[in-house]
């Protein structure tokens, strides 16, 4: 959103903007999947994504989590690599610093904090870095469209530059032409991703409470709508000011630079260098705690790798890996853009689908998870090297991936012992107002409430209601005395 989607928008206009409408897709994660696999992954005391799947599909010969693991890191890595080379762009535009040198440091000063902060740390700095950049996406657009002289400036300047071709599909000629078309199911097939990016769903497994979902959907929507827009509108914004550059990804920096203050461009600056970094540092946690955990621990060791030398196995593992992405990102092999929007296919489609049956279809089973699994990224990697159609590759892969998943579960025998129907019946349990049961997290987050906890007050008087409801309204013909006790 600093360096490819800006670089995209300056060089193919508004279409650009299609990018931004799929962000869409991540409400339809809110709204169907969020709390789901919260309580799912509670139930499985799953910490990673990788033990979420092989506990769910009671994969105990481990071909679950080899696969998941080697496709969570080569993917992870590629997007990774996608950010160092945006640091390297960042650092030669602002300090005219070399580029391999850019990327060098990037990946060093991310990687370090990432070791010794841990979940923690990429919490509160994602937190910090999210401010900037909402600043960054707001003031930017604002200011290059003002020096422009107002959008409808912009419009002639774009269209003397570009040709009326840049307004398509929105504006101009209405026939949508099928290129137009496949143009804009590319763009919309990347917010696909949303579903099953393993850095996107763990942030649901680490939720506190059920709670909390409505109020971080709607920041999380209004956050990536001024982000994504803000991004679209700086490239159209720097074509006009600043036409012909040789590198368009570096038009966000080289806009801050020549249009703001010194002290303002460099909070700016600042929110780009966020933007990298908070992506960085999810993606190298994930890797490194699912190759710790699910790796290291639950299958050389079978569980008995103390936590002390866990942790210790996914630092040096953040180091390797933030060691291979710099490596990699000196020389890439594609731009910014869609080296990102590449790994973020392969994930998507090799997570995604699994994830989202296993909360919603009983009769799923691991050989089919495990063969989507499989097929999703195949189809990724031969699409983007050898297109059939001139479409994005993740949507392609993600259906291909999905009908894989149901036809091989549908030749196989799915999970039918008495632990699995145990747990399958406390995942789908309903209270008596028709809601999911509380499980006994929730009854703690509930008990340890503050009465003066005035933030939070509202929450709590819902929740007591609930409690009280399903006690009271258990049974019309049944009468009950006193009210449930909150500890």
């Amino acid at each position: 959103m600093t360096a490819g989607l800006p670089g995209e928008a300056y060089s193919t206009g508004m279409s650009a903007a299609w990018n931004a409408v799929s962000s869409v897709f991540s409400i339809f994660n809110w709204v169907f999947f969020a709390k789901p696999l919260r309580r799912l992954s509670k139930l499985l005391k799953s910490l990673t994504i990788v033990d979420y799947l092989s506990t769910r599909y009671q994969d105990h010969t481990n071909v679950m989590r080899v696969v998941s693991i080697i496709m969570m890191t080569v993917f992870q890595t590629v997007y990774i690599c996608a950010q160092f080379v945006a640091f390297g762009v960042l650092f030669e535009v602002v300090l005219d610093m070399n580029f391999s040198t850019g990327v060098i440091v990037g990946g060093i000063v991310t990687t370090l904090y990432t070791v010794v902060g841990g979940f923690f740390a990429v919490t509160i700095t994602d937190f910090i870095q999210g401010v900037l950049m909402a600043a960054a996406f707001i003031v930017l657009p604002i200011v290059g469209i003002m020096n422009i002289g107002g959008f409808n400036e912009m419009g002639r300047s774009i269209t003397d530059t570009m040709g009326s071709d840049f307004l398509q599909p929105f504006f101009g000629n209405p026939t949508l032409t099928f290129a137009g078309v496949i143009a804009i199911v590319s763009y919309l097939f990347i917010g696909i991703g949303f579903n099953g990016a393993p850095h996107v769903l763990v942030r649901y497994m680490a939720l506190r409470t059920t709670r909390d979902v409505k109020k971080i959907a709607l920041i999380g929507i209004i956050w990536m709508m001024i982000a994504y827009y803000g991004a679209v509108f700086i490239g159209l914004a720097g074509l006009t000011l600043f036409p012909g550059i040789d590198n368009p990804e570096e038009i966000f920096p080289t806009m801050a630079i020549e249009l703001l203050p010194w002290w303002l461009g460099g909070i700016i600056i600042a929110a780009a260098l966020s933007a990298l970094m908070s992506s960085i540092d999810s993606m190298l946690l994930i890797t490194s705690s699912s190759l710790a955990e699910d790796l290291w621990n639950k299958i050389f060791y079978k569980g008995r790798l103390s936590q002390k030398k866990t942790i210790l196995v996914s630092q040096i593992s953040t180091v390797v890996i933030g060691a291979i992405g710099v490596v990699i990102a000196i020389n890439p092999f594609d731009s910014v853009f869609w080296l990102a929007v590449f790994a973020w296919a392969g994930l998507a489609t090799c997570f995604g689908p699994p994830v989202i049956l296993a909360l919603y279809w009983k009769g799923v089973t691991k050989w089919g998870a495990i063969s989507g699994m499989i097929v999703g990224p195949v189809v990724t990697i031969l699409w983007y090297f050898w297109p059939p159609i001139d479409i994005y590759e993740g949507g392609p892969a993600f259906i291909a991936a999905l009908a894989t998943i149901v036809i091989v579960s549908l030749l196989t025998k799915s999970p039918d012992d008495e632990e699995f129907q145990e747990m399958w019946s406390t995942y789908n349990e309903k209270n008596a107002v028709g809601t999911p049961s509380f499980l006994e997290s929730e009854h703690e987050y509930v008990r340890n409430m503050s009465a003066d906890d005035l933030r939070m007050k509202s929450d709590k008087h819902i929740v007591r209601d609930l409690l009280e409801r399903k006690i009271t309204t258990a049974s019309p013909f049944t009468r009950v005395s006193g009210k449930a006790s909150l500890g």
